[in-house]
């Protein structure tokens, strides 16, 4: 499946004033065909230790997802 980030948005949950303190990346795939209702939000942190290839971000968003669905 082939992943890729349409948007990244940051978060400002203290402010516009302070740091940003989370993320939203926005992405669409392709191969297969799922249907998501928005973006998925990662912390700080992850975002900092991915950000600076795209690989690791796509990496990132399915480590999310399936976190996510596993936590059901």
């Amino acid at each position: 499946m082939r992943i890729t980030i349409t948007g990244i948005q940051f978060k400002y949950d203290n402010g516009f004033d302070k740091e940003y303190t989370g993320v939203e990346l926005n992405f669409i795939t392709a191969g297969k065909s799922y249907s998501f209702n928005g973006p998925i939000t990662v912390s700080k942190e992850d975002y900092q230790a991915s950000s600076a290839n795209n690989d690791e971000l796509r990496a990132l968003i399915k480590q999310t997802v399936i976190a996510d669905l596993q936590a059901e």
